[in-house]
């Protein structure tokens, strides 16, 4: 089976709004082969809330399920050991 990081997304140039499938790295971004300026990813990684299984959908798409259990709600995976505080008021 193909690691994570294997997986090739598309990414679209902040400058000059070119595109290219290149290999996700969650610590650092791209650069364009054309202007050398960073590049953003264009697919989202998402996770299911019910069987944890992690997904790939372009960004601006709705009504996804996960092809594991069907369930229709994910969220963006945090970061290993990171939570979220929140303030009591």
């Amino acid at each position: 089976m193909a690691k994570e990081s294997d997986k090739l997304v598309l990414h679209k140039c902040r400058n000059c709004n070119r595109t290219d499938r290149r290999a996700w790295n969650p610590t650092e971004l791209p650069k364009c082969g054309h202007c050398e300026s960073t590049m953003d990813p264009l697919e989202i990684r998402y996770k299911c809330l019910r069987c944890g299984h992690l997904t790939w959908s372009e960004a601006g798409t709705t009504g996804q399920s996960c092809h594991k259990c069907g369930y229709r709600v994910f969220v963006k995976p945090r970061k290993e050991g990171r939570y979220k505080e929140l303030k009591a008021e």
